[in-house]
């Protein structure tokens, strides 16, 4: 009987692998899966399979190392990119702020990560984790532009309006040529019911910048609100040139436009610039 070739030997120690992850035995199917990989370092599959077992015990950036290992070797293989990008999706995230807070640890005063960590948080709509984050920052350096506006905005977002606008316009005295931020506030002072100030700031930045989509239309709004179409029209016109699909869907649920939905002229608008399901 011929002897066992080293890739059989190794195969056998990676069904073995296999089997001791089946039955939990975690620490062990490690190191059959290293036993296989020392035997035959090309092999895609005990690297895979290494790498599911990290992930139960919970050592994601072991895991993210062998899959892209994986990858390497077997790059026309779709197993190796299935298994890659189920990691990602799931587990991408929060491996990313794992990054983040070791970096802390080394370094506990960088702003920039600690805004990372809200942001991450605010996109999952986890307020309280991004606030603290947010706040974080500010307590390493409280004049930070960045990190008032990233505060500021989450308090919008959560409809503390009053307490947004305070951060805000901080950050936009640190920031006078930011013209995202001064729309941020117009919007602020908009919810805040203070229109004279959102219409000044706004037409500031509308008449700087003829492809802000976001103060031409929120300025259209604000006036539409009041009922003046003559001058509304001009900037949801300039709103749908720049984006249309966009100010198509902003339009359906805009509470702002109503007093002027019906107007002649508006619907006019809405022919001409837009889609035709828009009314």
């Amino acid at each position: 009987m011929p002897p066992e070739s080293q890739d059989s030997k190794a195969e056998t120690l990676n069904q073995r692998g296999i089997e001791l992850a089946d039955r939990g035995w975690l620490e062990e199917a490690i190191k059959e899966f290293g036993r296989a990989i020392d035997l035959d370092p090309k092999a895609a599959f005990p690297y895979l399979n290494r790498a599911s077992v990290y992930v139960e015990q919970g050592h994601n950036l072991d895991a993210l190392q062998d899959l892209l290992t994986a990858i390497r070797l077997a790059p026309q293989d779709p197993t190796t990119h299935y298994h890659l990008g189920i990691f990602l999706a799931q587990r991408g995230v929060e491996l990313g702020k794992a990054e983040l807070h070791a970096s802390l640890q080394m370094e506990p005063d960088q702003i920039d990560a600690w805004l990372q960590i809200g942001a991450i948080h605010a996109e999952r709509t986890e307020w309280p984790e991004a606030e603290a984050a947010y706040q974080a920052a500010l307590d390493i350096d409280p004049s930070d532009p960045w990190a008032n506006r990233e505060l500021g905005l989450l308090l919008l977002d959560r409809g503390e309006v009053h307490e947004a606008i305070q951060y805000l316009r901080f950050a936009r005295q640190q920031l006078p040529e930011d013209e995202e931020l001064e729309v941020d506030l117009s919007l602020a002072y908009m919810q805040a019911g203070f229109h004279s100030k959102a219409e000044k700031g706004l037409r500031a930045v509308a008449g700087r910048s003829p492809q802000n989509l976001h103060a031409h239309y929120n300025l259209a709004a604000l006036l539409a609100e009041r009922g003046d179409l003559e001058q509304a029209l001009p900037f949801l016109e300039a709103a749908a040139r720049i984006q249309p699909v966009r100010v198509k869907d902003w339009l359906r649920e805009d509470t702002f436009f109503d007093s002027i939905r019906e107007a002649p002229t508006f619907q006019e608008l809405l022919k001409r610039c837009l889609p035709q399901d828009v009314g």
